[in-house]
């Protein structure tokens, strides 16, 4: 398969140069969308790297049948495109395989089903060139499902509440910029020095995507003291998803266990290195009280019941069993780092250089 490899993209006349990073999983005709975005904005990215399976034939077919007929392969300022294959499943992977390939000062990270308006990479530009404390930034996915764009509009977006409540509302976000705790996977781009040595957590659960590994990813860039900005005009058209509904996002009758199962498990772990510990409690009894409608507590079955039956309370088992397998794990980990005298932290991340120091 021939592939376009850029130059060392610090010779770019850019001053700061940006990556893009984009996941794929036969899906072709989404990343074929998401590639023409890229075409057409006003700023050139420096790198493009589709990261995808070594089994996904579709991706692959489309690159040798497809994209070399594209107007976007044969102009003479196309884009600068790396194939990166992975074998492991899982979007956690596939996301370090970018990090550890990453070549550029700022790397985007971007799912295939987003389309970039023409601004986009100049709008992130300009934030990460007029302030160097910024370590990342994060813009509004305009989510549409298949009929048409939701456009509602929130203003909290990307904030954890002290007792561990995340609020996301990343695709409803609207008005100025603002300083949040975490991104969202679908829209974050970070500067490379504030991410060196980070990588995506490898033991979140799930079977095609990790939940909340983007929380867990955003959160340690905020407990390493840098700021975190959201600016809804950074913002990326969204054409959501699979045709299956997953069980972790959303309030429905149709349930995977397994999923919320999951999504509860990562929301441990996601949380536990950044709280102190009094906030961790402060979760753990929150999050069997109440919790949320998607990971229930008692008030949420509660509430549910009239809408989803017995379905509710399968759900508020299944979320608490995710929470306490996490907690589990977690104990377990303790005791064998004690054990080996090596911090969790230094064996799940590794050695990370630069580390600036801060708390949540």
């Amino acid at each position: 398969m021939s592939v376009i490899i850029p130059d060392d993209a610090s010779s770019t006349p850019n001053q700061i140069t940006i990556g893009v990073q984009i996941s794929t999983f036969q899906r072709p005709s989404g990343l074929q969308r998401c590639l023409e975005g890229l075409a057409e904005q006003s700023l050139r990215p420096d790198d493009v790297m589709v990261i995808c399976r070594e089994d996904d034939a579709a991706t692959h077919a489309w690159f040798v049948d497809v994209w070399p007929q594209l107007d976007i392969a044969r102009q003479d300022n196309a884009l600068p495109i790396r194939i990166i294959n992975v074998a492991t499943p899982g979007l956690v992977n596939s996301r370090n395989a970018g990090l550890n390939a990453c070549r550029t000062d700022i790397l985007a990270i971007i799912d295939d089903d987003v389309v970039p308006p023409r601004e986009w990479l100049a709008h992130i530009h300009k934030h990460f060139k007029d302030d160097p404390t910024l370590g990342a930034l994060g813009g509004r996915d305009h989510v549409h499902n298949g009929e048409r764009f939701d456009e509602r509009q929130k203003g909290p977006v990307g904030l954890l509440q002290w007792f561990g409540r995340a609020i996301g509302n990343h695709h409803l976000g609207f008005g100025p910029a603002r300083p949040v705790h975490f991104l969202k996977g679908a829209n974050m781009i970070y500067r490379a020095k504030a991410i060196d040595g980070l990588r995506f957590d490898t033991r979140l659960r799930g079977r095609f995507v990790q939940p909340h590994d983007d929380l867990s990813f955003s959160l340690k860039v905020t407990k390493r003291g840098w700021k975190l900005v959201y600016d809804p005009d950074v913002m990326v058209f969204h054409y959501a998803g699979r045709p299956d509904q997953r069980a972790y996002s959303s309030i429905a009758r149709q349930v995977k266990l397994d999923e919320v199962r999951d999504s509860s498990f990562n929301m441990v772990i996601a949380l536990w290195e950044v709280l102190p510990i009094w906030r961790r409690v402060a979760f753990i009894i929150w999050s069997f009280l109440i919790g949320t409608g998607v990971e229930p507590g008692l008030v949420q079955a509660v509430r549910y019941t009239p809408q989803l039956g017995l379905v509710s309370w399968r759900r508020l088992l299944a979320a608490q069993q995710g929470k306490f397998q996490a907690l589990v794990y977690l104990f377990r980990a303790i005791d064998t780092s004690e054990q080996t005298h090596l911090p969790q932290s230094d064996r799940c991340l590794g050695p990370v250089r630069d580390r600036k120091t801060g708390t949540l």
